[in-house]
């Protein structure tokens, strides 16, 4: 049997287990079993609690697929608020080991059900792993071709693999056929998340994230934050902005080098898992 805590961030929700003190390392078995909608809890992840020996507390996240997942925004928060309120860490600000490296928490706004929560993203890297060779400027704004249509997509790596690219009208966007095909596409062997931006204006913009290894999500924090990267670096739009997502809203700020991301988090449920 298994205490667990299920935590959503924008629709994006995820099942929370505190590891510290158990040794089950099949932890990619149990996200299949347990994040399932119609014969587990259902979940868009897995997040498993454990010690650090560099930060203040480590994340593991796994996706449905059973796939870890080097980090995930909406997760973060969840994560963030489920130490806080349980009182694992009892400071407000605090440093989370993942495996996209360190990531900054500062706890804005800490009310019962719901929390308001910001994390420092890092920096967005335009070259390396996952990302497809293009010029000295990384992969932006280049041209592919997607079912006979060339499109325009920048993918940076930002704790995850994120391809953008700006659509006229959401609404007539078929995003779960376009979605898998340029996640599984021959540029991206490891596979990318898919970003479908419409720019509202400088400070605004929709936004639809397919997710690699999960499909079309509610939210997607990592996404949202690449997605302000490119849209500043592209179209110039200002350095703080607000994605509108189907689960609700997020604040992305790119005025520094580092991506700052705030955003809400909220308990769903607490249970035990037979």
């Amino acid at each position: 049997m298994l205490n667990f805590s299920k935590y959503h961030g924008l629709g994006n929700d995820f099942i929370i287990i505190d590891g510290r003190s158990d040794n089950n390392e099949d932890y990619s078995k149990l996200a299949k079993e347990i994040c399932h909608r119609n014969l587990g809890i259902g979940g868009d992840g897995l997040i498993i609690i454990k010690e650090s020996h560099k930060n203040d507390i480590r994340m593991q996240i796994f996706n449905i697929d059973g796939s870890e997942a080097p980090m995930c925004g909406n997760g973060i928060r969840c994560f963030a608020k489920y130490v806080y309120e349980n009182d694992i860490l009892c400071k407000d600000s605090f440093i989370v080991e993942t495996l996209a490296g360190p990531v900054k928490i500062r706890i804005i706004k800490s009310d019962g059900k719901e929390s308001i929560i910001q994390a420092n993203m890092g920096k967005a890297h335009y070259k390396g792993e996952g990302i497809p060779i293009g010029d000295e400027k990384g992969f932006i704004n280049k041209e592919i071709v997607i079912d006979d249509t060339p499109i325009r997509i920048s993918t940076i790596d930002l704790g995850n693999i994120h391809t953008v690219l700006f659509v006229d009208d959401l609404d007539k966007v078929d995003v779960d056929k376009i979605g898998p095909m340029i996640e599984k596409h021959d540029l991206f062997p490891n596979k990318t998340n898919v970003n479908f931006c419409e720019i509202i204006d400088k400070q605004n913009i929709k936004l639809v994230t397919w997710e690699r290894g999960v499909g079309k999500t509610l939210a997607c924090g990592t996404g949202a934050s690449a997605s302000a990267v490119i849209s500043t670096l592209i179209h110039d739009t200002d350095n703080h902005i607000t994605l509108h997502l189907p689960g609700g809203d997020v604040d992305i700020n790119t005025e520094n080098e580092d991506v700052y991301m705030t955003g809400p988090a909220e308990i769903i449920c607490k249970g035990i898992y037979l």
